[in-house]
C-alpha cells in the first residue's frame, strides 16, 4: 500500500494551479455613431463613428472552482484514518494529487 509519511502540499504548485489563467482576453467593443441631419437629403447621415475595444482579463470564476476544488481535495486527504483501508474516492485524491504534483514526498 502507499505511505503517506513525509508528504507535504507543493503550496507553489497549489497557487500556480488556482492563480494561472490564460492569457487570453475578453473583448468588449463599443461603437458610437454621431448621425447628423442633412438638410438637402433630408435625411440623417453619419458625422462620425468611434469604436472602443476593452480587453479584460476576469477569471473570477475559474479561480474560485480551482480553490474550491483543491479545499475540497485537502478535506477528503484530512479525513483518511488509516491509509492501509482508503475508499476510492480518497485514493483517487491522492493520486491526483500527487500526479498534478499538488502534494509531494520529502526527506
Amino acid at each position: 500500500m502507499k505511505t503517506t509519511n513525509n508528504l507535504i502540499y507543493d503550496i507553489n504548485k497549489i497557487c500556480e494551479f488556482i492563480f494561472n489563467n490564460p492569457d487570453e482576453s475578453a473583448n468588449d467593443v463599443e461603437i458610437t455613431e454621431n448621425y447628423t441631419f442633412d438638410n438637402e437629403k433630408k435625411e440623417m447621415v453619419l458625422n462620425g463613428k468611434v469604436i472602443k475595444e476593452v480587453k479584460t482579463n476576469d477569471y473570477t470564476v475559474q479561480t474560485t472552482m480551482r480553490y474550491d476544488l483543491v479545499k475540497m481535495f485537502i478535506e477528503i486527504l484530512n479525513d483518511i484514518e488509516d491509509t492501509k483501508i482508503m475508499t476510492l474516492g480518497q485514493s483517487i485524491t491522492l493520486n491526483t494529487m500527487e500526479a498534478y504534483e499538488l502534494i509531494k514526498k520529502v526527506n
